[in-house]
């Protein structure tokens, strides 16, 4: 297989030329959005850009320290984005969410990377940071569909909520946390269901456009499946659980 072929910066600004074919759209419906995807591509570039030379960075000096660092940063960001977006109050919620992905990343990255892809050393930096910003997002997104579908469960069917309490239900949010696991979850089987047939996935794409034989991106791609999975899983469900153990006052009612 063939390497990479580079991208020239001029031919790069030449195709964010084809950003006006949506924007004269937007004006001409008058959708509102011009303003809106002019910030969202000048910021998309520009923390990329530095996000690309800060990578460049970490895996020209290949430190514990500096990959911890930044994972530290992309786990907080990731936390403070999922509080925003779910509608919740990050000074609540926010420990719970940590924990979610902490517990994620502690059981799936070692295992991935050591056990499966065999990485030397395995917090290599080439790895470690792409791998694990693939999960965190995942995650992200699994987080906020449960919070958002948790929270409003609970506010729109109090009565059943209720009900649990005054028969002495020992878990009476339980029934809450199963309904809003199974929406999390639900994007992420069918992904995996459709997986090949309706879709390409990002990564299998990148790594034969890079030149890995496509057997291997399959590989590649089969073992990020199943890790985003579980990592989602796990995370959700440790959210969920720390959650739940400060959002109730000792009479049992939600506090937020």
């Amino acid at each position: 297989m063939s390497e990479t072929l580079a991208i020239s910066n001029w031919a790069l600004a030449g195709f964010y030329l084809l950003f006006l074919i949506p924007l004269g759209l937007f004006q001409r419906w008058e959708f509102g959005l011009s303003k809106t995807l002019i910030s969202a591509v000048l910021r998309m570039t520009l923390q990329l850009s530095i996000v690309g030379i800060y990578l460049q960075t970490l895996f020209a000096f290949q430190n514990p320290w500096l990959n911890t660092l930044w994972l530290s940063v992309m786990v907080i960001v990731a936390g403070f984005s999922i509080c925003r977006r779910a509608g919740v109050p990050p000074k609540s919620v926010l420990p719970a969410v940590l924990s979610g992905h902490v517990v994620a990343l502690l059981v799936v990255l070692p295992l991935l990377l050591a056990g499966v892809i065999q990485v030397e050393p395995w917090w290599q930096a080439q790895y470690l940071i792409p791998v694990a910003g693939m999960l965190l997002g995942n995650c992200l997104a699994a987080n906020v569909l449960a919070l958002e579908r948790w929270y409003s469960s609970l506010k729109d069917k109090q009565d059943e909520y209720q009900f649990y309490l005054a028969m002495g239900a020992p878990k009476p949010e339980q029934p809450f946390i199963r309904t809003a696991v199974k929406a999390a979850l639900a994007p992420q089987l069918a992904s995996m269901t459709t997986l090949g047939i309706v879709s390409l996935p990002g990564m299998m794409t990148g790594q034969i456009l890079g030149g890995t034989e496509p057997l291997l991106a399959v590989k590649y791609q089969l073992v990020i499946m199943v890790a985003i999975f579980i990592s989602a899983t796990l995370s959700v469900t440790t959210t969920l659980t720390v959650a739940s153990r400060s959002a109730f006052n000792r009479y049992g009612q939600l506090m937020y």
